[in-house]
């Protein structure tokens, strides 16, 4: 039996003027998966929360998030799941753009922090920003009808912390902490993998080691599209128990350090993509012993033969993939 079960979404797009009318192309994706929860859920006990890795609206307006709410709403009570279950971090599609002007002030705050030389110099350069109330402001600015939809489920970020933790119990005792990271502050006109990477920021490191607390993350971009790349894999990879991100559109599942990450496939993926083929995933963690978790992760796929969510089978014929991690040992209680 496992401890908790997540859902894992991400990269939505709900987009303002073609989403939720009679010519909605995705209407029907989002009705089979609704489907294909109740049938995941005859071979799961329960489901905990839900992880949504980004890219939820597709210009970051208001309306966006108004019908994403409602469909959220739907998929929570469809699940059964506790509103505090319910996790967002914001993507790039997220950022409304028309308030990043070419050369305005927040297209010149990004480039200053882009433009401050290595990765320790950017990083710097994000941290005093941040720690300015008014240009911190400005910088998260773009994000502000997204903050707006995801504070109704307590994942509201700020300049002071651009992060949000969420701590659920194990069965012997210990946590499992979900670290929402942002990884958006500098997304905008010119997002590019090669040119205009984004940037964690060290706030989003700087992981602590405590007794009894099993750390997992959930963002958008994965590292490689990141400033920080490989410095920021290490930390990742040897600190977490699992990561899950989103943005790349497909899905897959990679042991990394003590820990295993998921990059999630998209719900809505753009029909021109030459490998459409929209994925979600549910994860199942177990503790072991006090050393030990087991992940089972669930990774479903559209069928367009039988057009239905279905499971995403390997080369062995498992449908769920399995995983030991080792996580610090189980300290007893002090008081």
């Amino acid at each position: 039996m496992p401890d908790l079960v997540f859902v894992h979404l991400s990269d939505i797009h709900f987009r303002k003027g073609c989403t939720g009318d009679i010519h909605d192309e995705n209407k029907k994706l989002r009705h089979e998966l609704g489907l294909d929860l109740r049938r995941l859920r005859t071979e799961l006990p329960r489901f905990d929360g839900l992880l949504v890795s980004g890219d939820i609206a597709y210009g970051g307006k208001p309306e966006e998030y108004d019908y994403a709410r409602n469909w959220l709403e739907s998929i929570r009570e469809l699940v059964e799941c506790d509103h505090k279950g319910v996790m967002v971090t914001p993507g790039n599609h997220d950022i409304d753009r028309s308030l990043i002007p070419v050369n305005g002030e927040i297209d010149l705050l990004q480039g200053e922090i882009r433009g401050a030389g290595s990765i320790r110099d950017c990083d710097n350069a994000l941290t005093a920003m941040l720690r300015d109330p008014l240009r911190g402001a400005s910088l998260l600015l773009p994000l502000s009808a997204y903050n707006a939809f995801a504070e109704q489920y307590g994942c509201r970020v700020t300049r002071d912390c651009p992060y949000w933790q969420r701590d659920f119990p194990l069965r012997d005792g210990t946590v499992l902490r979900v670290c929402g990271l942002t990884t958006t502050l500098i997304s905008g006109l010119h997002d590019h993998l090669q040119t205009h990477k984004m940037i964690y920021g060290a706030a989003q490191q700087n992981f602590l080691r405590e007794p009894n607390v099993r750390l997992a993350i959930i963002g958008h971009h994965p590292p490689s599209w990141t400033l920080e790349g490989d410095d920021a894999d290490r930390v990742f990879s040897t600190l977490t128990a699992f990561q899950t991100f989103g943005h790349k559109h497909d899905q897959w599942i990679t042991p990394l350090g003590n820990g295993v990450r998921l990059i999630a496939g998209a719900i809505h993926p753009d029909r021109r993509e030459t490998q459409w083929q929209p994925r979600y995933a549910a994860i199942a963690i177990t503790t072991i012993d006090d050393r030990h978790l087991k992940l089972e992760i669930y990774p479903r796929r559209w069928s367009d033969e039988e057009f239905l969510f279905m499971a995403d089978y390997n080369s062995q014929g498992k449908k769920v993939r399995e995983y030991t991690v080792t996580v610090e040992a189980r300290q007893p209680n002090l008081n």
